[in-house]
């Protein structure tokens, strides 16, 4: 028996399962969610007024910077305007280490153009793991008055809280974005989450903050959390808009980045 070409094989054998298992721990938070599986609903009557989609580019790269380091990649996010009038930013709660390491967080590639943050807007979520509920992954961060008048896009909540089955979307990724918007459509909604079967199938990683506008009304609908796959094309998890103007509008605690503590 050639015992080197045993534990050659062996080695190799192991490694493979090393990088297998690996693989399937990075995949579980996007195949484990309970994607919907259901045909694709008929386009729906909307009885909201119609509107344009956003002028630019809504959906922002997002970097955090942690004590000590330099800023890292921390999925997408977005603006959005509050019924009050209030502007803040979304991002998703798994994106980031909020163990009390964190400093500031960045939206935008480019420092000198970019939106820096440093208070959260109330206490943030949690990250998702298997529960399906996609409302509790969040984080809202309170955006400085003068994020009005630069050249950031501020979209406008749906004020239907969610989109509706059938309803075609768009999304707006900030990681990816030379790629350009991403199309679907709604194949489940209600207020604890939706999903969006896209037109196609593409790498989704760190897209998780993205927003997802209307077609039909041209505002936001939702924030991107999840994502899988169906019959070969991308399945997209989102956190309502209407749950995240809820939050913000409760908002009672802006706590500034470096001073919060996980509970």
């Amino acid at each position: 028996m050639n015992l080197k070409f045993v534990f050659r094989g062996t080695v190799l054998a192991l490694l493979t399962l090393a990088i297998l298992a690996f693989a399937a721990y990075r995949s579980l938070p996007r195949l484990l969610p309970g994607i919907p599986y259901g045909p694709t609903p008929r386009s729906p009557t909307i009885t909201a007024l119609r509107g344009n989609l956003p002028v630019g580019w809504p959906g922002m790269e997002a970097y955090a910077t942690y004590e000590g380091r330099k800023p890292k990649p921390a999925g997408s996010g977005f603006i959005f305007r509050l019924p009050s009038g209030g502007i803040v930013a979304a991002a998703a709660a798994h994106s980031f280490d909020l163990t009390g390491t964190l400093q500031s967080v960045r939206f935008g590639s480019q420092e000198d153009s970019s939106l820096q943050m440093s208070v959260f807007h109330g206490a943030p979520g949690e990250r998702r793991t298997f529960s399906m509920d996609l409302t509790n992954d969040y984080v809202l961060f309170a955006v400085a008055d003068g994020a009005r008048e630069a050249a950031f896009v501020i979209l406008e909540p749906d004020e239907r809280g969610t989109p509706q089955p059938g309803e075609r979307i768009v999304l707006y990724p900030g990681f990816g974005a030379e790629n350009g918007p991403r199309w679907g459509t709604i194949l489940e909604s209600d207020r604890k989450g939706a999903w969006a079967v896209m037109d196609e199938a593409f790498e989704s990683g760190s897209m998780s903050g993205s927003p997802i506008v209307s077609l039909h009304t041209g505002r936001v609908v939702g924030m991107a959390l999840a994502a899988g796959l169906k019959e070969g094309h991308t399945v997209i998890g989102m956190h309502p808009i209407g749950s995240l103007v809820e939050k913000g509008l409760e908002a009672v605690d802006f706590i500034p980045l470096s001073e919060y503590e996980e509970q």
